[in-house]
């Protein structure tokens, strides 16, 4: 080969390569032009499903659901979430829950963000102070929540009924699998027993939790609300049934903590995801829903944000 010629097939080589590696270049150009792209559609979606929320939240109590709200699908409190919340417990913001589970349930969540704050139980029966003193409590008198338990059994049977009243929890059978899973989310134990006798001391109960597949529950749901249409009979969700007291809510719970605070509703920020949170999410200033909430509760809201397992909570306060 002559020089000439090799130095053409050196010179082809090297066009070649820098060929190669202008390909190269734009090849990662163009992709990393896309996942920009994709970056900036993801936020836009981001951005839709969020209603309006306030960049700059200005709230001196807020209140929020358990279930579904605040915790993520594994039962805990995200840690960037809890971050938050203990920063605002050092801005002597309050962070309450509200909750239709009994004391002991609520303190365990709580002890992932606070050593310890007021809360509102048994969604709105059961009121308490910082340091675990009763400001309210309204229970369902012992002789109906007997006559209940009785009719429930007889015409219901398919429902399983539970019983709970201050940090007490009644069922018929600790081994359904329904109640043990309970027992696993929130660390509490069931009582078996004769519920009209467990309740006799207190002279009452502060809630029935109804569990079922939602055709049965629809049943029983449809004979309380006609024979009993005092009582507060809400959906928790779609398999669970919450009975309380004639006018117990928990809007009314937060009045009454609001009231205790001396901080008006339009001052009170609330996060919810549940029909049981409809109330609640209307009665104060800044009503926000999460955004794995039902159409029919984000409508109740003044403002939508993500969804629990985005962090939504976060999403809303961290400009606090």
């Amino acid at each position: 080969m002559s020089d000439s010629t090799a130095e053409r097939s050196i010179e082809v080589g090297q066009l070649q390569r820098e060929r190669w590696k202008m390909e190269k270049i734009e090849e990662r150009v163009a992709i990393d032009k896309m996942e920009e792209i994709e970056k900036m559609e993801e936020i836009e979606k981001r951005e839709e499903r969020i209603k309006g929320l306030p960049k700059d939240l200005q709230c001196k109590v807020i209140y929020s659901d358990i279930d579904g709200t605040l915790l993520d699908s594994r039962h805990h409190v995200p840690e960037r979430t809890a971050m938050k919340l203990r920063e605002l417990e050092v801005k002597k913001i309050p962070f309450i829950l509200v909750s239709a589970r009994m004391p002991s349930a609520v303190r365990l969540v709580q002890r992932e963000f606070c050593d310890r704050e007021a809360m509102i139980c048994y969604s709105g029966a059961l009121v308490l102070d910082k340091e675990g003193r009763e400001l309210y409590s309204h229970p369902i008198p012992l002789d109906l929540a007997v006559e209940i338990w009785a009719a429930l059994r007889r015409d219901h049977p398919k429902v399983v009924r539970n019983g709970y009243g201050w940090d007490l929890w009644v069922v018929d059978d600790d081994q359904d699998p329904r109640v043990q899973r309970e027992e696993q989310i929130t660390e509490g134990k069931a009582l078996v027993g004769d519920m009209g006798q467990i309740f006799a001391e207190q002279g009452g109960l502060h809630k029935f939790l109804l569990m079922g597949e939602p055709e049965d529950l629809g049943r029983a749901e449809r004979f309380l609300k006609t024979r009993y249409p005092q009582l507060s009979v809400l959906r928790s969700n779609a398999y669970y049934l919450e009975v309380m007291a004639p006018g117990v809510g928990k809007a009314e719970g937060i009045r009454i903590l609001c009231g205790h605070y001396g901080i008006s509703l339009e001052e009170a920020a609330v996060f919810g995801d549940g029909e049981n949170d409809m109330g609640m999410l209307r009665a104060v200033g800044y009503g926000i829903a999460m955004g794995n909430a039902s159409d029919q509760v984000k409508a109740a809201a003044a403002y939508v944000t993500l969804s629990n397992e985005e962090e939504g909570i976060y999403e809303a306060i961290k400009g606090l």
